[in-house]
């Protein structure tokens, strides 16, 4: 016969997983490639917070937690930038949809596959959140006495704990490199800073 010393751990162990499996689930992000489930995951498991994940839709997957910590769930990622927006290169988005494509067409698709290619390097970068870059290249007549330089501003979005200030001449470095013709002087870079979590 079991004493009750053994008994009562058996009884709360059973509790415990019978409350566990009561608590209802709800999706916090959907359609996920496995990298940036793994990465949430990650972070909500590092913060406590119990969570699992689901094969989806066209082998992506979908991240889920307890209704009871959704918002918090919801607010950690959101410091920390997850699931990060997916950024396209270059050779995804500098491509033709039909036969032929006018000069403009072509500058435009160009200007928009260069900038979100160096945002995306730039938000390899420990510390930052997220980064846009907005990069202007006019058309110059190459006949002009006088043409207008080309420019670039980047937006730094980066976490409340991390001071990236001193980066700031490497990723003018970066991005000065990447633009033919781009001077230094004419690179802006503007870095925001995440507000500190709630206690």
């Amino acid at each position: 016969m079991k004493s009750k010393a053994t008994t009562l751990p058996i009884l709360a162990a059973a509790l415990a997983l019978l409350t566990t499996g009561c608590d209802k689930q709800a999706t916090l992000h959907s359609g996920l490639e496995e990298r940036q489930a793994n990465l949430v995951m990650a972070a909500l498991l590092d913060a406590g917070i119990p969570c699992q994940k689901a094969p989806g839709e066209e082998g992506t997957w979908n991240v889920m937690c307890s209704e009871k910590r959704f918002a918090e769930a919801v607010n950690l990622l959101e410091r920390q930038g997850l699931p990060r927006r997916q950024q396209l290169g270059i050779g995804e988005v500098f491509k033709k949809t039909g036969m032929i494509s006018s000069p403009s067409e072509e500058r435009i698709r160009f200007m928009d596959a260069l900038a979100q290619d160096l945002a995306k390097t730039i938000s390899m970068i420990d510390g930052v959140v997220d980064a846009r870059v907005h990069v202007v290249l006019p058309e110059n007549d190459p006949f002009a006495r006088n043409t207008l330089p080309s420019s670039a501003a980047v937006a730094i979005r980066a976490r409340w704990d991390s001071d990236i200030s001193d980066l700031v001449p490497s990723v003018k470095g970066l991005v000065k490199n990447a633009i033919e013709g781009l001077q230094h002087d004419k690179i802006q870079v503007t870095i925001f800073r995440d507000a500190p979590p709630r206690k």
